[in-house]
């Protein structure tokens, strides 16, 4: 009896923490953030509050994995609210500005006259502080950010998995 109790203890307790015990940590809110952007506008968390959207960690000499995971969540959904993140805090690494930055993980796929996806949409700016209080520590990482401003799913390193990036888009999208 004792042993069978030892065992559903140190069962619940490596649960604890877990959402639908896959391994998936309860979701915490996205680091405040303020930052201009390769558009120029300034975003924050106030301009997606109430709203969906991911995040690409990234840095402006990183092309792979960073370029794939861009185009792999590009192929799932194009209009997807997307900020590609720098997890570099110098502010133009290697000579590389964001424009440059964008306009060279845009062409990533270009191929003769196939122009191939189109990251207009997409925002590059600087976001090491985020990246650091969540540990990011791999290039391409990706956080899914629900409506609550909350993480569902944190990704630590190249996603290219097109079913797992529909899964977590649905899941960020019906908060």
């Amino acid at each position: 009896m004792r042993a069978a109790l030892l065992t559903m203890l140190l069962l619940a307790s490596s649960l604890a923490g877990c959402v639908g015990g896959d391994g998936e940590e309860d979701p915490v809110a996205f680091p405040a953030f303020e930052s201009v952007a390769d558009d120029g506008v300034t975003y924050s968390n106030a301009d997606f509050e109430g709203e969906w959207y991911i995040v690409i960690f990234s840095a402006e000499w990183c092309t792979d994995p960073c370029f794939d995971s861009m185009h792999a969540i590009w192929s799932v959904m194009p209009e997807a609210p997307v900020l590609v993140f720098s997890t570099d805090p110098a502010e133009e690494p290697q000579g590389i500005n964001l424009s440059t930055w964008h306009e060279t993980a845009d062409a990533h796929d270009d191929e003769n006259e196939d122009e191939g996806v189109s990251l207009t949409s997409y925002r590059f700016l600087k976001g090491a502080e985020p990246a650091a209080e969540m540990d990011i520590t791999k290039p391409g990482s990706v956080a899914f950010v629900d409506s609550d401003g909350e993480v569902i799913y944190l990704h630590q390193g190249r996603l290219t998995d097109t079913d797992v990036i529909r899964e977590k888009i649905d899941l960020a999208s019906a908060a």
